[in-house]
């Protein structure tokens, strides 16, 4: 069915706040991974990390939004942040020791987080070369 303007924006909005309420939420739970139960904190951070990202197929619609997530732009920070995503829940399920197990998840959930912040930055503009300054700037190399 067709939604209005302003419905597609109400969508919009509510799916992106509820996705990033739960994920701030989650950290919540980050104790119970580091003790040792990942599962609760790894679901409720990744779920709102797919609620926000659904959201903007409210503005633009699940075709357009695909095909803006694997254009030349995005393609690789699209593809890093959604195995690093598939990965974590996957982990999850995974018996391995849960030292190991714990350090997986936290690196798998950091690459998540910097893939999420740079596909945000692809949609704001120059917000990518304004983040490589700032990056530069803060930690200069000697080239």
């Amino acid at each position: 069915p067709i939604k209005s303007c302003s419905q597609r924006v109400m969508g919009f909005g509510i799916t992106f706040t509820c996705g990033y309420l739960m994920t701030f939420m989650s950290f919540r739970l980050f104790i119970k991974l580091v003790e040792g139960n990942p599962a609760p904190f790894v679901f409720l951070y990744s779920s709102g990390n797919i609620l926000s990202l659904m959201s903007s197929m409210f503005l633009s619609g699940p075709a357009r939004q695909l095909k803006s997530m694997f254009d030349e732009k995005r393609m690789l920070t699209s593809t890093v942040y959604l195995v690093s995503l598939t990965c974590s829940i996957a982990i999850c399920f995974i018996p391995i020791p849960t030292g190991p197990k714990i350090g997986l998840l936290v690196l798998l959930l950091l690459v998540q987080m910097l893939a999420s912040l740079w596909y945000t930055l692809s949609y704001i503009p120059y917000g990518r070369a304004t983040a490589k300054r700032m990056l530069r700037s803060a930690f200069p190399t000697d080239e």
